[in-house]
């Protein structure tokens, strides 16, 4: 990764990672995952570690559970 580059991926996962804390606080927050893992993982779709590093700011319906994500 160029040296340049660093920095501005650090803002973008600070960025990211605000607007997940404010998507869990409206009851949101949750991604996607595969009927097998998130039974093995029940908590995995609202962990920061799955989620996107660059996020739609506004939220969306998922259309496989047809829930807003």
């Amino acid at each position: 990764l160029p040296e340049n580059l660093i920095q501005p991926l650090k803002d973008q996962f600070s960025k990211a990672r605000r607007l997940h804390a404010q998507d869990l606080e409206a009851g949101g927050g949750d991604v996607y995952m595969p009927e097998a893992l998130a039974r093995k993982y029940p908590r995995a779709a609202r962990a920061w570690g799955w989620q996107f590093v660059f996020p739609s700011p506004v939220r969306s319906v998922d259309p496989r559970r047809r829930i807003a994500a």
